[in-house]
């Protein structure tokens, strides 16, 4: 019956042990953790700042682009009528001449 009493003993033991590793195992890893869980937050915000100016970059790119296609219109409005003058003024020369 000793033998029992010994097995219980010895099974008890062997359970306050593995509670012990247990708790030092948690103390331990904790504030590793707790830097994991800090470093990803930090990590997060990056990419949330990256994101954020991402999309002003592509709202300024969309400005540039209508600004230049708006400058290019006016330009080559511009050349076309330049392009006209010299028939405009042999219009306006023969216009005086009648």
């Amino acid at each position: 019956m000793w033998i029992v009493y010994a097995s219980i003993a010895l099974f008890v033991i062997a359970l306050i042990m593995l509670g012990v590793a247990v708790m030092r195992t948690v103390k331990a890893t904790r504030p590793i953790v707790n830097e994991m869980n800090q470093t990803v937050a930090n990590i997060q915000l990056r990419m949330d700042n990256i994101s954020s100016e991402a999309t002003q970059l592509q709202e300024t790119q969309g400005e540039i682009q209508s600004d230049i296609e708006y400058k290019k219109t006016t330009f080559t409005g511009t050349i076309q009528e330049v392009k006209r003058t010299p028939e405009v003024l042999k219009e306006f020369v023969k216009s005086m001449k009648k």
